[in-house]
């Protein structure tokens, strides 16, 4: 009886030690990790793995910060069979690399730990699939609005948008804020940019669809009415500086904004760390997308991937773990480089950080893109898809071409080299 009590100690402990975490495996060894941003943001993720490095002792993290031409190194390391273990992904990129073998499916772990994928933003998660298989999860998404220069509206007596203004709003407040000294703009009513953000955001105000069945769909008249949008600022209006003035003049269109040259400028919420410290001299603040008959929010974002050659899978997917947890991404969030993936967070006070006022990033979440910009790149061609509406659009914002002409010729290339079979 004394050897059977003794014994049934003894299992009790064991149970007990496992159930604490004693009798579980500790993770070891070195880890990689790859991503872009900024200095601020560099800064916050080097605390972010030595806090996971504090967790797990016997684990060292080798964080690979690449802010300039990623996918180049990136592309260097995986011919050289030295792929980092967790790295980022834009959305356009996820089908690409998941096809060719370069991304662990993801699935199997989130059976192990379902809070990876539980609770997430409606429309976002899709963009980490192919062929409905899960290869990379999200970290943010990327609210696109309107940053506003609310000293040049008082200024010129009027009155801030809200966010129910129109197109039709949009472009009549650019000219009234657009100013001419002599043959020279001083002041821009506007600022656009050639950048995916900004033409799938005008693109589809109207309800068009820029890809359909497998097909670039630019002359959609729908499609040619929001970018229309986009060119009249531009060319007819001349509220904007078009791409070739930009160059000229050595700044950026975000540049622009930020030194107070221009009084709107769309962009994403990844603006909100830098013009946090460089807009000192004005007051500015964000609001929703002017309407066209619809809003329609772009999915941006890096999302987080682990290689398929990964020698330790469950290290690097405990790592991506603690890149999602709760805690990593309030402290990353907290920057205002973009919103949180999990709702539960987007709701939790001090993680959308202010200014500016978050009521205008939050409301995009009703209006987020799950069907045209993911049929796009879940083709695996998106990349080279990019290229051809970039040069055609910078034919027309620069003049040289209309916008008909521009979305015509786009489906016309698009469908015969890109998406051909």
């Amino acid at each position: 009886m004394k050897r059977f009590l003794v014994a049934l100690a003894a299992a009790a402990l064991i149970l007990t030690l496992a159930a604490c975490g004693g009798g579980s495996k500790k993770l070891k060894g070195e880890v990689s990790f790859m991503g872009w941003g900024d200095e601020a943001e560099r800064v916050m993720y080097d605390k972010v793995f030595k806090d996971f490095e504090a967790k797990n002792p016997g684990v060292k993290v080798n964080y690979i910060f690449t802010p300039d031409d990623y996918y180049t190194k990136l592309q260097t390391m995986i011919a050289g069979n030295t792929a980092p273990d967790v790295f980022y992904l834009a959305e356009g990129r996820v089908a690409q690399y998941a096809k060719d073998g370069v991304c662990l499916e993801l699935d199997p772990f989130v059976k192990k730990y379902p809070e990876l994928t539980k609770d997430f933003v409606e429309g976002v998660l899709r963009y980490g699939t192919y062929q409905d298989k899960l290869y990379a999860i999200p970290k943010d998404w990327q609210p696109v609005v309107m940053y506003i220069n609310e000293d040049i509206f008082k200024a010129a007596g009027v009155a801030l948008p809200t966010s129910d203004w129109t197109m039709d709003d949009y472009r009549a407040i650019a000219k009234k804020l657009t100013k001419v000294e002599g043959k020279k703009t001083v002041q821009y009513g506007c600022a656009v940019e050639n950048y995916r953000a900004d033409w799938m955001t005008f693109g589809a105000a109207y309800g068009g669809e820029w890809f359909k069945d497998g097909k670039s769909n630019w002359s959609d008249p729908n499609i040619v009415k929001g970018m229309s949008v986009m060119r009249d600022v531009i060319v007819t209006d001349k509220s904007s500086p078009s791409p070739a003035a930009v160059s000229s003049m050595g700044q950026s269109q975000s540049q622009l904004f930020e030194t107070g040259k221009v009084a709107m400028f769309p962009s994403g919420r990844w603006a909100v760390p830098t013009y946090r410290e460089t807009c000192k001299g004005f007051a500015w603040s964000a609001v929703e997308m002017p309407k066209g008959t619809t809003r329609v929010n772009p999915i941006i974002t890096a999302a987080l991937t682990c290689s398929a050659k990964a020698k330790n899978p469950e290290l690097a997917v405990a790592l991506l773990r603690h890149v999602l947890s709760d805690e990593s991404l309030s402290t990353v969030m907290s920057l205002g480089i973009g919103l949180p993936v999990y709702q539960h967070l987007v709701d939790k006070p001090g993680v959308v950080s202010e200014p500016p006022a978050a009521a205008p990033f939050k409301a995009a979440a009703a209006y987020i893109d799950s069907k045209v910009q993911y049929a796009a790149v879940s083709t695996t061609k998106f990349a080279q898809f990019q290229d051809i509406i970039s040069a055609q659009l910078d034919l027309a914002f620069n003049g040289s071409i209309t916008m008909e002409e521009a979305c015509a010729a786009i489906d016309k290339k698009a469908n015969a080299e890109v998406f051909n079979n």
